[in-house]
């Protein structure tokens, strides 16, 4: 992996910031680059009345995040985190089929030691959900369009969701750390450079 060609942004939502410094100080120097988000906006659900206010202020932050995305960076990768009393698990949200073909072929052919009981695979814990409105299955994202359908990068956002104990908070770093790694890989096998 080339240490431009993979972005991680880490604290988008700020209660996920500790975890996502957690995740990248077990990847090598240069191996990714970081973009932190020191103070985020707050993860929890927005009350009905600040419904408006919440969707406009995460989609003006993931807009600022355009700048930072160098014409070496193939694929943003949105870090985040949440709860699964039997995590960890992860589900990656992607609108390039290509990138999501590669990273479940590769997610079949890796195998991730305690994601749970009897995992033989990284396919068992992770899954790929398409961002792809044009699918009839699909997720639905307040990020906009131009950050999520880019044609300068893929984006890929990794939600890990973690069990609420310290054994499934490490295994949860150690499954986002080789779900990074695996996607900047797989990223080259797929992304124009």
């Amino acid at each position: 992996m080339n240490a431009a060609s993979v972005l991680v942004v880490i604290g988008i939502h700020r209660e996920e910031l500790a975890f996502g410094r957690e995740v990248l100080e077990g990847l090598d120097p240069g191996e990714v680059d970081v973009l932190e988000i020191p103070e985020g906006l707050s993860g929890r659900r927005p009350l009905p009345d600040e419904c408006f206010r919440h969707r406009a202020l995460h989609r003006a932050l993931y807009l600022q995040l355009l700048p930072h995305l160098d014409p070496g960076h193939r694929l943003l990768v949105d870090l985040h985190t949440g709860f699964d009393d039997a995590g960890p698990s992860a589900d990656l949200l992607c609108a390039q089929a290509s990138l999501q073909s590669r990273l479940a072929l590769a997610l079949e052919a890796t195998s991730m030691p305690g994601c749970g009981e009897a995992m033989t695979t990284l396919r068992e814990c992770v899954r790929v959900i398409t961002l792809d409105p044009r699918q009839p299955v699909h997720a639905s994202t307040v990020i906009p369009e131009a950050v999520w359908n880019n044609p300068g990068f893929a984006y890929l956002g990794v939600e890990v969701y973690l069990p609420d104990d310290a054994q499934g908070r490490a295994r949860g770093v150690v499954l986002a750390r080789r779900v990074i790694r695996l996607a900047g890989c797989c990223a080259q096998d797929v992304l124009p450079a």
